[in-house]
């Protein structure tokens, strides 16, 4: 009885939130380097950059199919069922993107699934297939998979003047109260477009096959060039902290 007494005496204490993990946008690029490097799968490195790339939730990605892809429209189709807001949305390609659709073709398994599993034939990737590849490299206790779409935004407000519309829609997120839902009529596919091309750009992502492990890569940043050797991203994580 005491114990109740108390507790209805004391301040409600405040909830402490806990945001999932993930890297500074500066150093997605090179993770998806380690990444490439990893022992995984080769369907398991390109879902990964594929999320990277679109911006998608790890589900999405892992159990898209190529009827989805319009390869002419440069598009994917979502269908609604697999949304998390239950309505279809459209994502747009960067050149990017569609160079690792096309290198995932070489791994078709006669499944109609773009990143078919390795082990399951005719299955999509389990749900921890890619969480387990950070793992693997040294950056679960840095990253999560969810976190790359918060890099995407935290990028996007840093390195873009895209509207915060724009940026929403890119990652599927209901715009407004459901007032203004009943007057917004369209996706700003075309302006999500340009940020995706943007994304890709500022990533300037290598495909793995044409890039051998000991390569060294050339980044472009304002005022100059400069070289990074690729490395572990441990010892990055290290030096960076």
């Amino acid at each position: 009885m005491a114990g109740e007494v108390i507790d209805g005496a004391l301040p409600p204490m405040p909830r402490v939130q806990s945001h999932f993990r993930s890297l500074p946008y500066t150093e997605v690029a090179d993770a998806l380097a380690v990444v490439d490097q990893s022992g995984a799968s080769q369907s398991t490195k390109l879902c990964s950059r594929f999320v990277v790339l679109t911006a998608a939730r790890s589900g999405e990605a892992r159990n898209a199919v190529w009827d989805e892809v319009d390869f002419g429209a440069r598009e994917w189709k979502i269908p609604a069922e697999r949304m998390k807001a239950a309505s279809e949305h459209r994502v747009p390609h960067s050149d990017a993107a569609l160079d690792v659709l096309d290198q995932a073709k070489d791994y078709h398994d006669g499944s109609d699934l773009i990143f078919p599993s390795p082990l399951k034939p005719g299955r999509p990737l389990s749900d921890v297939t890619l969480i387990k590849i950070l793992r693997d490299v040294g950056l679960a206790d840095r990253a999560t998979v969810r976190g790359f779409r918060a890099s995407f935004r935290t990028w996007a407000l840093e390195e873009t003047d895209t509207p915060w519309a724009v940026c929403e829609a890119a990652l599927a997120h209901t715009l407004g109260d459901a007032v203004q839902q009943s007057y917004i009529r369209g996706d700003a596919f075309a302006k999500r477009r340009k940020l995706m091309d943007q994304r890709a750009q500022f990533l300037e992502l290598p495909l793995a096959r044409a890039c051998p492990p000991a390569a060294v890569f050339s980044h472009r940043r304002r005022g100059g060039r400069w070289r990074r050797a690729r490395r572990g991203f441990g010892a990055i994580a290290r030096r960076r902290r």
